[in-house]
This record gives C-alpha cells, structure tokens and sequence, in this order.
C-alpha cells in the first residue's frame, strides 16, 4: 500500500511556482520580471500554518528573509548591522538544525555527532562549524553570513527542490508506457541476440530523448513507472524467485540511458531506496524484489564501469539511517562494504567526507574556519 503524504500544498505545480520565485533561473522562461522572494515567503509562512511543512521549504523562506532583511535596495531598509547578523545567524542555525538535531530526528544512531549526521545527508561539515560558532560564540562576521546564507540555498536547491516534478503530462505518460511495454513483448517474442540488442538500442534512445528534455524531471518520471508499472520489479512475482531475467532484460537499457544521461543510475537508485520506506515486512516480495535490484546494482561486475556516476550513496546510507526495517538493514551492509571502493566521476557532485573523522582530521582538511 503507497505510503500517504500530507502536504500543505494542493499540488506539485503549486510547489514548483513557489520554487520559481525563491529561485527565478528555475521557471520556464528562465527570469521574472519583478523580485517575487517576499511573495514567496509569505506563501510558505501560510504553509507553516497548515502544518506538514518540510525542513527544507522553511529554511529556504527564513534564509531567503534574511537576505531580504539585508538587501538596501528594499524600501525603509534601516535595519542595522547587529540586527542582519543576528537574523542571519538565526536563519542558517535553524537551518543546520533542523537537518542534523538527534533531538528533532530522533532515529540516528545514539553517540552520533552533528558532523557525523551532517556526511550522512551530505552536508558540508563547514556548515556544522558555523552554526556553531553563531550558536555558542561571538555572531561570525556579515560577510561570513552573506557567503554561507547564498551557499546554504544552493544546497537546498541540490538536495531538495531540484527534484520537485513538474507535473508529467498524461499523454507523455502513457506514451512512455507503450513505449516500454512494446519493448517486453518484442524481447519476449525474440530469441535473436542480435535482435533483442537492437531493441534495446531502440528503447532506450527514445527513453533518452525524453530525459534529455530535462534530465531530473523526467528522469524521475520514467523511474517511476519502471517501478510503479512493475516494469523491474513485477507486482506479483514471488518470494525468493529469481530476478535474473529482470536483470538480463533491464540491466542493458538502464546502462545505456545512463551512457548518454549520467544522472539517470543515480535518479534510479534513489527512487528504489524510497520504495523501502515501509513497514519490517521480510515475507514481501516485491520489497525484496527493490532490494535485490539495489544490491545488483551496488555489487554487480556489470555495474562496475558506471559505480563513479553513482552519486546517490550518501542518500541511500541515511534511508537506511532513517527507515530501519529488515530491507534497509541489509542494504547498509552492503553500503558499508562498497561504499569504499567507490570513486565519484569528477564532473559529479563529489562526496562528503568519511563520517568518522575527527575534529584534527576536519581542520586539517579546511572545514573549521
């Protein structure tokens, strides 16, 4: 049974123009005429209200306030300095918290620290330090907070509002469906090598097309029907059965989609560690179904090559860090005996540093300030 989420917004488009006016470069025509951030604000402030409001959508209005708070160019702007320190110090502390307090998550490990919680979800460590710094001494200097207000909302951006839909239009929707339903029944009638790799050609450049469209988003999307539609993961297969012809038919077109769009195998991984969030069912097939797939994908020969473009590691270790069940449990192990042998490609988002460093290792590599 689908998990249901309350939300204080009717839809994701209601979502998503919130997000167009907290980032601009976000809304299909690439601008807005006018600065609508304090319209923006003032519609999450009505969100609060409704209670069900994510960390991530607050702490992008009060640090966007705060920068508010500090812009000259706004009318009867008299705020003084110790007053814009002080609602930046306030903005950026509850934003770190919020993340990163045992006391508010109440599922981390105990005897964990901030720094350890922080390289779990990929939060730099620096952020820790100056939340800090601005809690228990002096407020950090207006150019200090100016720099790590703008950085902080550029994480957001990463860690969460990148991955908000636009909501997928249904024709494209059922297209995508025919399309990957004409490709089971053609390799099911084939038996030619030959034949099934040019189907798979086929497919997944007609997958790729519409990723290329806007990678996230509709790579997202077609993850979601993989699973959804019970393309990968059949809705009805049985415990312990094989998942090798899943494999075998799958695995090519996830590779080669990946080929051209590189965030595609992160995207996908994401989207079947969600699928754990269930209740500690070790009879449920069709979570075993997800987990063996994850772990296919973590340790397989075949996935080898493309182990640097997997970016979604940090995300699927604090899965398992916050939804605890028989499949979570296992997929830590695994994370914990492969995590060391991968590398991430350059051109990707790097990842944050090993959670058991200490503090002279933390200095020593730049994060204390």
């Amino acid at each position: 049974m689908p998990k249901i989420i309350i939300t204080p917004w009717r839809d994701e488009s209601e979502l998503a123009d919130v997000r167009s006016k907290f980032y601009p470069s976000s809304s299909p025509s690439g601008f807005s005429p006018t600065d609508q951030r304090s319209d923006a604000c003032r519609i999450v402030e009505a969100w609060k209200l409704r209670g069900h409001l994510p960390h991530a959508v607050e702490a992008t209005a009060l640090l966007t306030d705060a920068i508010l708070h500090d812009d000259t160019t706004h009318a009867n702007n008299n705020n003084s300095i110790f007053s814009i320190r002080a609602t930046y110090a306030a903005a950026f502390s509850r934003f770190v918290t919020g993340l990163v307090d045992n006391k508010l998550g109440g599922q981390y490990h105990r005897g964990t620290t901030m720094f350890n919680r922080a390289s779990m979800i990929g939060l730099p460590l620096s952020f820790v330090e100056l939340r800090h710094e601005a809690a228990h001494r002096e407020l950090p200097s207006l150019v200090l907070l100016r720099s790590y207000a703008n950085r902080a909302l550029e994480w957001l951006w990463d860690y969460y509002w990148v991955r908000i839909e636009r909501p997928y239009p249904v024709d494209e929707r059922e297209g995508t469906r025919v399309v990957l339903k004409h490709f089971v029944k053609q390799v099911q009638a084939e038996g030619s090598k030959k034949k099934v790799k040019a189907l798979v050609t086929s497919v997944s450049e007609a997958l790729v097309s519409i990723c290329k469209s806007d990678s996230v988003e509709e790579s997202k999307a077609i993850c979601r029907i993989l699973l959804e539609d019970g393309f990968i993961v059949p809705k009805d297969r049985q415990l312990a059965s094989s998942m090798e012809s899943l494999f075998t038919t799958w695995g090519p077109v996830l590779q080669s989609i990946t080929d051209s769009v590189k965030a595609f195998l992160t995207i996908l991984t994401e989207e079947l560690a969600k699928e754990l969030n269930k209740p500690n069912t070790p009879a449920d097939s069709y979570l075993e179904g997800v987990y063996l797939w994850l772990e296919h994908i973590l340790t397989s020969e075949t996935y080898k090559q493309y182990k640097s473009l997997l970016c979604s590691i940090n995300y699927i270790r604090f899965v398992c860090s916050e939804w605890p069940n028989y499949w979570t449990n296992r997929l830590a192990k695994i994370i914990e005996q492969e995590v060391e042998t991968v590398q991430v490609d350059d051109s990707l988002p790097t990842r944050s540093l090993p959670v058991d460093m200490e503090a002279p290792d933390l200095q020593a590599a730049g994060w204390w300030f």
